[in-house]
């Protein structure tokens, strides 16, 4: 954060929108830049003897000039921007009586060597309020536009004093090659990307807070956090602070050891030792959360805590102690030790008074604690332990700042905390807003580099927890495998790589998230081992959010190795991409890594593997992995068979267990025990449905279902662009399918736990203890096509020779596998009844099913976890807030028979499991309908109460529900032009971009009259579909959004089966486009206009591009190949083509 403006105060006088004159600003601001860079770039400038004396000047010194400046103001007849709350607020004693000037608790002063800071002007207790501050703006995580244009919109709707507390910052981040003088735009984006920090899932300006510096380590004094209810930010002191002396705040994470931090004043002795500390806590978080999966007990769990909080004393590092002390508690309320419980929920209550205010709801939670421990969510999840509680030493309430909430804490990570969606505690957590939010979009042409991590650890060898050459040498591994994942699929083939290793040859592997490890020790790879990049790409040819560092590593040629080189002479590494070949840039990211690697001298062992997730990503890893394998031995001078077929987890049977303390479908611990947190993809909501409809015509044979989910007090929110993830469960068929199977039918209920025998190569996937028949219903995939790879693992417990001969052969024969499993759609339980001679089209039951005794524990380890399915959101909360629509096509097609596998129905998961919910909301029938051989089929049935009656009451339904964030927005400026391409289903986020558009239009024409949208921007949707009395989606809506966006909103419908072209073909969407030529390139070549594609990809969407590309390439006087690609590939590049397609 930078220190505070430098302005002229007397030009100040006059307010103004910006600077009155550039130079009155400029040469200060350069000035005090190269005075104070550090503190302003949020480095730490403000050394660790700054806890015992304010940033090298006096308290005498820093009141006597802040009187000489409150004077001057006073004179100037400026109320600055610092003038505030009287409870605990910076103000100028000048302009205030001596009363107020008594409960003010700083003042805003000149400070050398640093800009404007604050000073306390009284002493100030632990734990008091400093201020609280409402934001100037807030903008949110993603725009459409240009980042500076943005900015200037932001600024056009403040207040003029607003502006002039604005333009009183100070900016540090300002492109060399512009001039500040001149380029005032860049430089209100320089003062944002300076000031701004976060407020909730928003980033936001608050000019008082700017003022504090940042405080290095132990010496910043202050510490802040938003709630986002009341849309305010608050500071408190968390050590005592004394008249005259320096409040501070930490902008970064001060946990990193001196060599991790940008700057550091510390003396060398003195920092090393600091750094011994740091990466010891560091070390013990990491040892401490093993707690989740039972790797440690309780006892152990709790020694680490006491020794983080005795290190925090020996730093002065004790911000943060309220959640340590909470997580604590949460393991002592598992072990059921409610004496413990007490102790820790009570130090938890006095540091969370001293962090957030005693009227935060984390005190509310911990008084309902100490008044009933057994009350807590964890209680009596684990074994019954006394843990004990916190050391009988006191614990000094007058030191200084530690441990800060934005830091993920062990347990917090999991979901496990007392925390709430109305609290956010910024602290050591705060990014740069330009850097954070804005991400690619304030850098479209330059992407900022990530400053490389130096991996030379200050501490005793392997105590850097981002070293991971250590931690492979620590345990005894000779593989590393780095897997950069998007949604899961890509970490799925490391860890599969990593069990195959184990199993063919003995080798041991470290499973590396590639965001939490540092690569400048790659070059000190042992000879003897190899490294694995299983590498995914995402969106337009882009890394995964964390694989971004690693690229920029690979790719940065002043990027050095340990060795003070760039080059990996002699590494040995293999490399898997995934991706997806209806997109323009297939596999790009897998290729870079290979070619970066390749460059850097290191060998490829075996090809580079492809995985297309349009065709078959498991096949293509199958056939690529047996060679791979073949290759590997040899480069490695290992043989096969040195490993073992050991398994993942023990399944074992409980006898005795709290049936409240049962999992039997929740998905987090919250859920069990009706706790309130926060709502996300470890948490979803069960909401309620208002409303739930068909789109389609009754004498239609397809369905879609237009669904409605109240979301009101849940704490979720969401923009226009966004998904909605659904969690739907297995249908009841193919449990009991699976049960009769496993011979566990008569056995469901059982209560079961499950042990990981390797937590760092496979983690129980899901909520234990739970029951078989709750696995296979809610917390696995068992309704997808069974794959090539288990049918062969499954061979040995097949009950015949002829059913393992079956499964064998399906698994060796690529061909028969394909016509049998694959186009025959199959699930695994179908598979194991047709290989046992079983009829699969009879309802299956303990009787007329063949058992196959294959041990839970590889069923768990087999089928992946289920995942939520993932809807375009079909609403505007403007229009609609506290409730989120959907619009789902549900699947169901026909398989491809063959010689061994009839004819059957195929239904979709989550879009039959939503059908379901829409029967019963309505009070329907499930219908069964006739097929067109006469034969009558139902659709599936769910079990839609959910677990224990959780999704339903009384007549209300629910569906377990959470928001995916997503960049498809549109422009914030109206006045751009908008082209939405959205056939069928594809159509679904446009209506909530209209929405979007409407409830602005509304607010415009309120504001500016009638005439209020003369100059915005067209808004056209090409949208197509069958026929116009079938599946024309929301038909009934349309003419009243063009009837309120005043013609300004324009529909093109292309109905496939209504009208032909004059060669009889049919009518698409891409026809439509190119008849509106004339338009669309006017609106993208001068207007400067957005284009928007939703739907599938393989076909439409990449048809549309071309046709984009013919009309951009002729408007240009070229070709669609050349001149048309470029242009189409600029809109990409300046995220104006954007595209949310599905294969």
């Amino acid at each position: 954060m930078a220190p505070s403006g430098t302005s002229n105060r007397r030009a100040a006088a006059k307010p103004r929108s910006g600077p009155t004159k550039a130079g009155e600003n400029s040469k200060k601001q350069r000035d005090k830049t190269k005075a104070g860079a550090a503190n302003a770039n949020a480095g730490e400038s403000s050394a660790k003897d700054g806890a015992a004396k304010p940033a090298s000047v006096t308290k005498v010194a820093l009141l006597q000039n802040s009187r000489e400046v409150a004077s001057q103001e006073h004179q100037d007849g400026v109320l600055s921007s610092d003038s505030g709350v009287i409870a605990g607020g910076g103000l100028h004693p000048g302009s205030l009586s001596s009363d107020e000037v008594l409960t003010a608790a700083y003042v805003v002063v000149d400070i050398p060597g640093k800009g404007k800071g604050a000073v306390a002007i009284r002493d100030i207790e632990q734990g008091e309020q400093i201020l609280h501050e409402k934001p100037l703006f807030t903008v949110p995580p993603t725009i459409t536009s240009s980042p500076v244009e943005f900015i200037q919109q932001k600024l056009a709707l403040l207040t003029e004093p607003q502006k002039q507390s604005f333009w009183n910052l100070s900016f540090v981040n300002f492109p060399k090659d512009k001039d500040p003088e001149r380029d005032l735009d860049r430089v209100a984006l320089a003062i944002f990307e300076t000031n701004a920090v976060r407020a909730g899932e928003e980033v936001g300006i608050f000019p008082r807070m700017a003022r504090l510096n940042h405080g290095c380590s132990s010496g910043f004094n202050s510490v802040y956090s938003y709630r986002e209810t009341e849309g305010t930010l608050y500071i408190h002191a968390i050590k005592g602070v004394k008249k005259g002396e320096e409040l501070l705040t930490s902008y970064t994470d001060t946990k990193k050891p001196r060599d991790q931090r940008s700057v550091c004043s510390l003396p060398e002795a003195e920092s090393r030792a600091s750094d011994v500390r740091l990466s010891a806590m560091t070390e013990h978080w990491g040892r401490f959360a093993k707690w989740i999966d039972g790797s440690i007990n309780g006892v152990e769990a709790l020694n680490l805590v006491r020794k983080i909080w005795r290190l925090g004393e020996e730093e002065g590092y004790w911000s943060e102690r309220g959640r340590l002390a909470a997580d604590a508690a949460w393991v002592a309320a598992g072990h059921s030790d409610a004496d413990a419980v007490r102790k820790w929920s009570a130090l938890a209550r006095e540091w969370y008074g001293y962090e957030l205010g005693k009227d935060c709801l984390q005190i509310q939670f911990t008084d309902r604690i100490l008044a009933r421990p057994d009350a807590h969510p964890a209680w009596g999840s684990r074994e019954r332990l006394d843990v004990g509680g916190p050391e009988a030493t006191r614990y000094d309430s007058n030191g200084t700042s530690g441990f800060n909430s934005a830091i993920p804490l062990a347990l917090s990570a999991t979901g496990m905390t007392t925390s709430s969606s109305d609290v956010v505690v910024l602290g050591l957590g705060v990014v740069l807003a330009g850097l954070y939010l804005f991400k690619d979009q304030l850098f479209a042409t330059s992407k900022p580099r990530i400053t490389p991590v130096a991996s030379k650890s200050a501490v005793n060898g392997s105590g850097n927890p981002r070293d991971f050459v250590a931690k492979m040498k620590d345990g005894k591994k000779r593989l590393v495998i780095f897997y950069g994942s998007q949604t899961g699929t890509a970490e799925e083939y490391a860890i599969r790589l990593a069990k195959e290793a184990k199993a063919k040859f003995g080798l041991s592997s470290l499973v590396c998230d590639p965001e939490e490890y540092d690569f400048e020790n790659l070059d000190e790879l042992p000879a003897d081992c190899a490294a694995f990049f299983v590498m995914a790409t995402y969106g337009e040819g882009e890394p995964t959010d964390n694989a971004v560092q690693l690229m920029q590593n690979f790719e940065d040629e002043s990027f050095e190795f340990s060795g003070g080189s760039r080059t990996l002479n002699g590494l040995k590494y293999v490399v898997f991409g995934l991706g997806n070949k209806t997109y323009e840039h297939y596999n790009v990211i897998g290729r870079r890594v290979d070619a970066a690697l390749t460059a850097m001298g290191a060998v490829r062992i075996g090809e580079r593997g492809e995985g297309d997730d349009d065709k078959s990503m498991e096949e293509d890893y199958l056939e690529w992995k047996d060679t791979m394998w073949e290759a590997f031995a040899a480069a490695m001078g290992v043989e096969e068979g040195q490993g073992g077929d050991t398994p993942d987890f023990v399944v074992s049977e409980l006898e005795a267990h709290a049936p409240e303390k049962v999992y039997l479908g929740e998905y987090s611990a919250r859920a069990l025990t009706k706790t309130k947190g926060i709502h996300d993809a470890k948490n979803p909501y069960a909401a309620p449905i208002n409303t739930a409809r068909e789109l389609f015509a009754p004498h239609s044979d397809r369905n879609c279902v237009h669904i409605e989910f109240n979301t009101e007090g849940s704490g979720i929110t969401y923009q226009h662009g966004d998904h909605l993830g659904v969690w739907p469960i297995n249908p009841d068929l193919e449990v009991n399918r699976l049960l009769c199977t496993l011979g566990l039918y008569d056995n469901q209920d059982a209560v079961i736990g499950i042990e990981s025998l390797d937590p760092a190569l496979a983690k129980v996937p899901f909520p234990v203890p739970t029951t078989y028949g709750t696995v296979l219903r809610h917390y696995i995939d068992i309704n997808a096509v069974a794959g090539r790879q288990i049918l062969g693992s499954l061979a040995k417990f097949a009950p015949t020779p002829e059913a393992e001969a079956f499964l064998k052969e399906l698994n060796t024969n690529k061909e028969k596998y394909y016509a049998v499993v694959a186009e025959g759609c199959l699930k695994l339980a179908e598979v194991l009844q047709l290989a046992a001679g079983n009829d699969i089209k009879q309802a299956p039951t303990p009787g007329n099913t063949t058992k196959w005794s294959i041990p839970f524990d590889l069923i768990v380890s087999a089928i992946p976890r289920l995942q939520p399915r993932y809807y375009s959101i079909s609403s505007s909360p403007k229009l609609h807030p506290g409730t989120i629509h959907a619009t789902v096509v549900v699947l169901k097609h026909e398989n491809i028979p063959s010689e061994v596998v009839t004819k059957k129905w195929v239904h979709g998961l989550g879009s039959n499991f939503l059908l379901n919910l829409k029967h019963a909301v309505n009070g329907e029938p499930t219908p069964i309908f006739d097929t067109k051989d006469g034969e009558r089929v139902s659709i599936p049935a769910y079990l839609i109460e959910g677990p224990r009656g959780a999704y339903k009451t009384e007549t209300t339904y629910k569906a377990p529900i959470h928001v995916r964030r997503s960049t498809f927005r549109l422009p914030t400026n109206p006045k751009s032009p908008v082209i939405m391409i959205g056939p069928g289903t594809g159509v679904a986020p446009f209506r909530g971009f209209i929405q979007e558009r409407i409830a602005l239009a509304r607010r415009a024409i309120e504001k500016n009259g009638p005439d209020a949208l003369n100059d915005w921007g067209r808004i056209s949707l090409f949208y197509g579909c069958r026929r116009s009395d079938e599946d024309f989606l929301y038909s009934d809506e349309w003419e009243q959004y063009k009837e309120e966006l005043k013609g300004k909103f324009h529909l093109h419908t292309a109905f496939s089966r209504e009208k032909f072209k004059p060669d009889g073909s049919k009518i698409y969407v891409q026809d439509l486009i190119w008849e509106d030529r004339e338009h669309i390139a006017q609106a993208i070549l001068e207007g400067k206009g957005y284009v928007y594609i939703c739907g599938e990809a393989k076909n439409m969407a990449k048809q549309v591009e071309e046709i984009l590309a013919k009309i951009l390439g002729e408007a240009k006087g070229g070709s669609a190949e050349v001149e048309g690609a470029a242009e189409v590939k600029l809109l990409k590049e300046r995220s104006r083509l954007m595209l949310d397609v599905w294969s």
